[in-house]
């Protein structure tokens, strides 16, 4: 494998409306743990793959900066480095520490101080401006990720120029159009609405009845263990593997976001991670429907 990705942690300090933590109902449940990577399953992971070329840590359920040895883990990977992450966790020690080992850092921000945390709900702008100022001014690279949505697309080119005054080597706009649904408080009530940028109207009466009901993603439902196939998708042209936080491999992120049906492997099982993924086995049905 010339990539791997790797779900450091489960923690995550945010409650992003379509994250899959926020799609179960904002609770880790009895597949979903909350835990971090072991440091030694990960060392087992890069001795099984010494030729990998590009590690980037980057989760379905947590923020990789959550992980309390995250800097051990940076240091173990030899080669090339990514996180990415909400950007309002963590030391000055350990943001200057992650600018030392060259570590490329995007910064999750999907608008500016009075849109960013309709989105990234319970993140706080000025942490994210202190640690993005902390990293850069070590000599860190860092690239700006904005998502589009319609509440934030009038501050693309705002946001754009800020990233350039503070810095940033990057400003990646996203504009997939996928997000759609409601942001719910803790309770479970609909806070407000989140629609792409190329949404015209707002939600119908129907969604408004429905409610997170429409969007809360029940993968059991469409998942079976007769439909497995050999991969045909992007991340075995990217010749890419997926750690999660239990050491659980998968073909990508997407496979991994459930359950007990997809072809997981625990790495306790297997003497090496190759031999682990001599089966190669992907169920079809993925989240990204690519198609391949």
């Amino acid at each position: 494998m010339k990539q791997i990705h790797v779900e450091a942690s489960t923690f995550c300090n945010a409650r992003c409306p379509l994250c899959p933590r926020s799609l179960y109902g904002y609770k880790v449940d009895g597949v979903h743990k909350e835990l971090h990577l072991d440091p030694k399953v990960f060392e087992k992971v890069l001795e099984d793959y010494p030729e990998r070329e590009y590690v980037y840590f980057n989760g379905n359920l947590g923020d990789p900066m959550m992980h309390p040895s995250i800097l051990e883990l940076v240091k173990l990977n030899k080669c090339e480095s990514m996180i990415t992450t909400n950007g309002s966790i963590g030391l000055q020690s350990t943001w200057i520490e992650l600018a030392e080992h060259k570590v490329e850092v995007v910064f999750s921000i999907d608008g500016l101080e009075d849109t960013n945390h309709l989105y990234r709900q319970d993140v706080e702008w000025n942490k994210i401006m202190d640690r993005a100022k902390w990293f850069i001014g070590a000599g860190g690279n860092a690239v700006w990720k904005f998502i589009v949505f319609r509440h934030n697309m009038h501050q693309v080119n705002e946001a754009k120029q800020l990233s350039e005054t503070l810095g940033f080597k990057e400003f990646r706009q996203i504009n997939h159009g996928r997000n759609y649904g409601p942001a719910l408080d803790r309770e479970g009530n609909i806070t407000h609405w989140i629609l792409p940028h190329n949404e015209k109207r707002g939600p119908t009466p129907y969604d408004v009845k429905q409610g997170i009901k429409r969007y809360r993603i029940d993968h059991r439902n469409f998942i079976s263990e007769e439909r497995v196939y050999d991969i045909k998708c992007n991340h075995e042209i990217y010749n890419e593997v997926y750690i999660d936080a239990r050491g659980r491999v998968s073909p990508c992120c997407f496979q991994a976001v459930d359950l007990p049906k997809v072809p997981f492997v625990n790495l306790e099982s297997f003497p090496s991670l190759k031999e682990t993924w001599a089966t190669k086995k992907c169920n079809p049905v993925c989240a990204m429907n690519c198609g391949n």
